[in-house]
């Protein structure tokens, strides 16, 4: 059978399946993740209860296909390449989170899910492992570039530091949710500048600069 023939069906699933999440995450957007069922899916969709549930076996799993979609769309809202540009990491940092910011309902729907996936038989457990994997790998990669450019403190290990970022990162998320009175990317690019210790590099810089001009 030519490879074509035996791609077409497949490609037809998926294709499916990417516009129910879509109209799952559609439902998330507009009224929250708690509105999201089979019977809300197919409506937004257009298509029937049960070609919803033939993808997608159960409301969690229509859940972690938004979500996954939505962090997607977050990061094609940033725009920015995770690895270029050493001096921007902060900055990219803060733009993620004013694009999280920007839709409260898919923020709630993160850390719904984050909640569920302490659950190994949780569908949303496999996705969490993922997200969370991808990030401590960039963050560690992006420490290393700065330590080696001066701007972050060389004593810290990378992947400690990724840890710490994130589980800060997803603290201030949560305290946003309850109370948004303060400025998210603003405190998430702050705590890059602490954890980093690039404040210290910053005046040992100036130091050295100082000492040379003497």
């Amino acid at each position: 059978m030519p490879v074509s023939q035996r791609r077409g069906p497949y490609a037809k699933t998926q294709a499916r399946r990417a516009e129910i999440a879509w109209a799952a995450l559609d439902v998330v957007t507009t009224d929250g993740h708690k509105a999201v069922t089979v019977a809300s899916v197919a409506a937004r969709s257009g298509l029937s209860e049960a070609t919803v549930a033939y993808h997608f076996a159960t409301r969690d799993h229509l859940l972690v296909a938004a979500v996954e979609l939505s962090n997607e769309v977050m990061a094609e809202g940033a725009d920015i390449d995770l690895l270029a540009g050493v001096s921007r990491t902060g900055e990219f940092l803060s733009l993620m989170a004013a694009v999280g910011t920007s839709s409260r309902n898919r923020l709630a729907l993160f850390e719904a899910m984050a909640a569920e996936a302490a659950d190994p038989d949780h569908p949303a457990h496999a996705w969490l492992n993922r997200h969370y994997g991808t990030l401590l790998t960039v963050l560690a990669a992006r420490l290393q570039e700065l330590q080696h450019d001066g701007q972050a403190h060389p004593d810290l290990d990378p992947m400690r530091f990724a840890r710490q970022m994130v589980a800060v990162w997803d603290g201030l998320q949560r305290q946003w949710l309850a109370d948004p009175a303060f400025d998210l990317p603003d405190e998430v690019a702050s705590a890059f500048r602490l954890l980093s210790r690039a404040d210290i590099m910053e005046a040992r810089r100036a130091m050295e600069a100082l000492a040379a001009d003497l």
